[in-house]
């Protein structure tokens, strides 16, 4: 393993570290669906339960090229918690439960693609197959080898695994479906905060969604989601970061500023994380970077259970607000414009980890139920028609990207890491940050093509 670049301060120089794990790495880049692992043999379990949660060390340390853990200041948080005693569920393609980086550290998984896996199994389509292992490390990882430390290191995990992407198989529900009752499980499952990294290239939603997403505010849970990249073509926040009450999350760069490729704007944008080179495991033992609000949302899914840790007694609408009244202003934008009214880039701004833990309850507190709530009322007045999609149908629309997946080298751009382009149905595509992947030997597998522009 290469030596880690510091500054005078001690941390990990994120570029760096990321030129020395991209040198020499023209024979290890891998296709986008190369780590697509094969579906559980024999009888596999539609419900695993797994070991408790890991014991980490008293005080983590950030892993290589973690720059957002100093830059956003989660490393003086852990000297207050470190999210013992609080679960986060992640809804994705599936946690890799058996990765080094993640030992011990999922809890309970369920599957609810109906293909045979048991929530541990990464699945869905070859290009994003990845995704929920990587989700998972960003909120818990335990730093081991050079893979990242969680921003809630000894935090529990659920894993609700659905298909995700193009090609989902005919016996597999609807995505939304999946998704609806992946959320119903992981309130039923004890969750305190609820990571959805994915989301529909439509602001709109089925109202099966109305009472799922209901049913986890009335158990007091914190449900986040990324908005979408604008690098997968959305001009406008997608659901479910669009549901009242859910805490939508959209990405900034390492220098502070708006990335745009890695968020979308709208009414749905909440608040700010961090969304370039975060290092993240994948499965088969494997590490690499990711960019997008694919992984800023599990870093504030993080804090919220950072926050829940040290005072189990807030209620999640209080986590929410107490993160919402500190987030801090963003390089050319105002945040909150006026009282109700965020800023329609950036919601109430960056995301302020140590201020949000020590802030008091704020004196006006939303609900998230009543908003929610409120929604309904107001635009679920007319009844279904017979021209309208069943609930949880994935049917609505279709693009002609199904099935693209397209990676480029993690040195063929001055910009960073490689971008995933992910295509399919409009009712089910799926949000997914781009992965620069390398392996720990190297390999000799073709450079695969460059993304349109």
């Amino acid at each position: 393993m290469t030596t880690v670049d510091r500054d005078a301060t001690g941390h990990p120089r994120a570029r760096g570290v990321r030129a020395a794990w991209a040198g020499g790495a023209a024979g290890q880049k891998l296709a986008a669906g190369a780590a697509a692992l094969a579906l559980a043999t024999g009888a596999a379990l539609a419900e695993a339960t797994l070991t408790s949660g890991p014991a980490s060390a008293a005080e983590p340390e950030a892993g290589p090229g973690q720059w957002f853990i100093d830059d956003y200041g989660i490393d003086e948080m852990w000297q207050t918690t470190t999210g013992k005693g609080t679960t986060v569920a992640v809804i994705d393609s599936g946690v890799e439960a058996t990765h080094e980086n993640l030992t011990d550290t999922v809890v309970k998984a369920k599957d609810f693609s109906e293909t045979g896996a048991d929530g541990t199994t990464p699945l869905g389509d070859g290009s994003i197959i990845h995704h929920g292992t990587a989700v998972a490390g960003v909120i818990a990882g335990n730093g081991s080898g050079p893979g990242p430390m969680g921003v809630a290191p000894d935090a529990d995990l659920l894993s609700a695994s659905m298909w995700l992407g193009s090609n989902r198989p005919e016996s597999s529900p609807p995505s939304r479906q999946q998704a609806a009752a992946a959320l119903r499980w992981a309130v039923d499952e004890g969750a305190d905060v609820v990571n959805m990294s994915l989301g529909w290239d439509d602001p709109t939603w089925d109202p099966d969604w109305d009472e799922a997403f209901a049913y986890a505010f009335e158990h007091d849970v914190v449900v986040i989601a990324c908005v979408g990249n604008r690098s997968q073509g959305a001009r406008k926040a997608w659901a479910p970061s669009t549901v009242p009450g859910v805490v939508g999350v959209g990405g900034l760069g390492a220098n502070g500023q708006v990335r745009a490729e890695s968020t979308a704007p709208g009414i749905a944008v909440d608040l700010m994380g961090p969304a370039e080179d975060i290092p993240v495991p994948l499965p088969g033992g494997e590490y690499g970077t990711g960019d997008g609000c694919s992984f800023a949302a599990p870093v504030v899914a993080g804090v919220a259970a950072l926050i829940r840790s040290d005072d189990p007694d807030l209620s999640a609408d209080e986590v929410v607000a107490k993160l919402y009244t500190t987030a801090t202003p963003v390089d050319g934008h105002t945040g909150v414009t006026t009282p109700g009214q965020p800023d329609p880039v950036v919601g109430h701004g960056r995301l302020a980890p140590l201020a949000a833990l020590n802030a008091e309850v704020p004196a006006d507190v939303p609900q998230a139920r009543q908003q929610l709530a409120d929604w309904v009322t107001m635009h679920r007045r007319a009844p279904a028609t017979s021209e309208q999609a069943e609930p949880g149908d994935d049917s609505g629309k279709e693009t002609s990207r199904e099935g693209q997946a397209q990676v480029t080298p993690a040195t063929a751009s001055a910009a960073g890491p490689a971008v995933l382009i992910i295509g399919g149905l409009a009712g089910g595509g799926l949000i997914a940050a781009g992965i620069a992947r390398m392996r720990r030997t190297p390999r000799s597998d073709a450079d695969p093509p460059a993304p349109p522009e």
